[in-house]
């Protein structure tokens, strides 16, 4: 294959994706209520997290008035590869009882807590995007209740 074969393969495919902008139009979910929380691993071998960071920002410029965080969420999972695992991950944690808690109590989860086989006894905070961890300086640095999340 040649460079201009290449290049309408990928204009091809491109073209088959349609609007994309689209993608990104979820006024109608959000005017509804809905809710929306996505995870991804930093260490996916697959997709890049930052693929989805790019989705989730190109939400809040779609949205265009600053609301995403009003009823979307995104958590970064430092070392966990796709959908779970990883050597070095925290890769255990409860999305689905922060949306209910969303949902039904109106509680936007800020932060999950996140456990894993790598580290028995180690416990995270996964922060809502921008936010990251951060150690508050003292207490025990294997427990989650000494972190904050911050930008």
């Amino acid at each position: 294959m040649n460079v201009e074969q290449e290049a309408a393969v990928a204009h091809d495919a491109r073209e088959m994706a349609g609007d994309t902008d689209a993608w990104t139009n979820l006024s109608s979910f959000s005017a509804h209520g809905g809710k929306l929380i996505f995870y991804h691993g930093m260490s996916d071998p697959w997709f890049s997290a930052l693929d989805t960071v790019g989705y989730y920002e190109r939400l809040e410029s779609a949205d265009g008035t600053g609301t995403v965080a009003n009823w979307s969420r995104l958590f970064l999972v430092p070392g966990m590869g796709h959908c779970g695992g990883g050597e070095a991950a925290l890769d255990r944690f409860d999305m689905l009882s922060a949306i209910i808690d969303w949902v039904e109590q109106n509680r936007a989860p800020e932060r999950v807590t996140a456990t894993g086989a790598a580290f028995p006894g180690r416990s995270r905070p996964l922060c809502a995007y921008p936010q990251h961890a951060h150690y508050r300086g003292s207490g025990d640095p294997e427990s989650e209740a000494n972190f904050d999340c911050q930008d």
